[in-house]
């Protein structure tokens, strides 16, 4: 199923700019036109209900691509071999962008192995750029834990997820597509922020109404690196990847 001409959430935040735009997105919740300054009370930790259920199949973003068509304006690398620090993701997507352009590049993002349910579900695809070695929302029916810094997440959309029929198989699948826009990206990379992280997250439509957002089920952490004008080259890859992004010094410390 690919879900495409509707609304998305901002993404990639360097203060009211967003690199993703919201022109080719399907099945998600409207969200405001100017980025919202008070703090994501939305994926704030929400205890689960009692006696929620086993824990999930796991399901994940199978992979992150850019249209075909816009090569000329955005390049994929290849990703050279880099020693993660932990939280480690999955799958590194390494890009290389003209930052003095004015671009808008296409990026898919192929869900796969989506649990289906006789209830109506709701997918959220969370961003951020920074990470958390210690989850701060507790989420005891996921296999995978939030490993996305919730000072600075951010939802990139929603998107309903049909019950499931009598024929139908226990799993589905997505292909989300978002528009990028390099002059934005361009703000952040300059801002000191070059790598971007990204988990899904998968709950009962009910729950999600209810805000029981720790009845959530998560899907491994993916990321995406970009850069200047030319691909990177192993070392300038791995110092850069490896390095913090400037945003995540400078976020407030959590409260007790």
């Amino acid at each position: 199923m690919k879900v495409k001409n509707s609304t998305v959430a901002y993404a990639f935040l360097l203060a009211s700019s967003p690199v993703f735009a919201n022109t080719k997105l399907g099945g998600g919740q409207p969200q405001p036109e100017e980025a919202d300054t008070s703090p994501p009370a939305e994926i704030k930790p929400v205890s689960p209900p009692i006696n929620a259920g086993k824990t999930n199949q796991n399901f994940n973003i199978s992979a992150i691509t850019l249209d075909n068509a816009n090569n000329s304006r955005v390049k994929v690398c290849d990703t050279p071999i880099v020693k993660q620090k932990r939280p480690r993701a999955r799958n590194i997507v390494s890009l290389a962008f003209a930052p003095h352009r004015k671009d808008v590049a296409t990026l898919q993002f192929d869900m796969a192995d989506i649990p289906t349910s006789k209830e109506e579900q709701v997918l959220l695809v969370l961003y951020s750029r920074c990470l958390s070695n210690k989850p701060e929302m507790k989420t005891p029916l996921s296999k995978i834990k939030l490993l996305l810094d919730e000072k600075d997440i951010e939802i990139l959309g929603t998107y309903d997820v049909p019950p499931a029929t009598g024929n139908d198989s226990a799993t589905t699948q997505m292909t989300i597509e978002v528009d990028l826009e390099t002059a934005k990206l361009a703000q952040q990379t300059k801002a000191g922020n070059d790598t971007f992280y990204f988990q899904a997250a998968l709950l009962k439509k009910s729950d999600f109404d209810k805000k029981h957002y720790g009845a959530t089920k998560l899907s491994p952490l993916e990321a995406v690196h970009v850069t200047h004008n030319s691909c990177p080259n192993q070392k300038d890859f791995s110092d850069n990847f490896r390095s913090v992004n400037a945003s995540c010094e400078k976020l407030p410390t959590k409260s007790n």
